[in-house]
């Protein structure tokens, strides 16, 4: 059974699926996703390594989508489990989650380490698109 208020709809709901957040970011699930949606990127990259275990993970990662789902198809984020491409995530030097880097060009030429405040990621972002 329903709940009340859907019982009472006299016409379907529909939802729109154009939310910018969800096209600018993607999960990397290999060395070869990386290297192909990141590193030979013509938009600058934000790389997310975090953890399914990880707190301070999994208060950042949604400011992340945030931020750079505001900023249109300037900027895209990465997201990179590092339990499950740990090879990576040991080639760029990540030793403690949550880190960020700022891939432009193919190189790194940014990075964080830590939660953030939002003030933080904007001004991160911002110099990474050179606003």
């Amino acid at each position: 059974m329903l709940p009340r208020c859907l019982s009472r709809l006299s016409h379907p709901v529909r939802r729109l699926s154009t939310h910018t957040a969800a096209r600018a970011s993607f999960t990397v699930h290999d060395e070869e996703d990386f290297k192909d949606r990141v590193l030979n990127s013509s938009t600058p990259v934000v790389v997310d390594f975090h953890a399914q275990w990880c707190g301070p993970c999994k208060l950042l990662g949604p400011r992340l989508e945030t931020i750079i789902g505001g900023k249109g198809e300037k900027v895209h984020l990465a997201k990179v489990d590092i339990d499950d491409v740990s090879d990576l995530a040991l080639d760029y030097g990540v030793s403690a989650v949550p880190s960020v880097l700022a891939v432009k060009d193919g190189k790194v030429v940014d990075k964080f380490v830590g939660l953030q405040e939002e003030s933080r990621i904007e001004a991160f972002v911002s110099r990474l698109i050179g606003e």
